[in-house]
């Protein structure tokens, strides 16, 4: 298995999703997806795609953790520990003290962000995910 810092191709990507239980997206859109990512790791299995995550944002305030992901026939092999420590390492050398770092995580995933400083939002904070019901007028 080998680590790169680098993006892989539209087709792995969507490939890698669909076997990692992430589901599908557009091949376009995942290409400016990925064109536009500040940091992406992903770990090969010779050539094939098994591991991927990436941060996206601003490069000064806002950074979001997306795409933490491994093939289902890898799992439990520790790859998400090693993806999230190559992010760990990037922002740790690129933000700032009130940056601000999210993400959104799936559950059991969430134990494994905690070991790096990802935390649930305290009381008066609320985490939220706007609608993309295209049919709907208005509220």
């Amino acid at each position: 298995m080998e680590i790169i810092y680098d993006k892989p191709s539209p087709e792995d990507y969507v490939s890698l999703r669909l076997r990692s239980g992430m589901g599908n997206k557009d091949l376009t859109r995942s290409k400016r997806a990925l064109e536009n990512s500040l940091f992406a790791v992903s770990i090969y299995d010779g050539e094939k795609l098994i591991g991927f995550g990436r941060i996206v944002g601003d490069e000064g305030i806002t950074y979001v953790v997306s795409d933490v992901m491994v093939d289902e026939a890898y799992r439990r092999r520790g790859l998400a520990d090693q993806i999230m420590k190559a992010i760990d390492h990037y922002l740790e050398e690129n933000t700032f003290d009130d940056s601000h770092i999210c993400l959104i995580a799936n559950h059991p995933a969430d134990k494994l962000y905690s070991k790096y400083k990802f935390e649930y939002l305290p009381e008066n904070k609320y985490g939220m995910l706007r609608r993309q019901d295209r049919g709907c007028i208005g509220l």
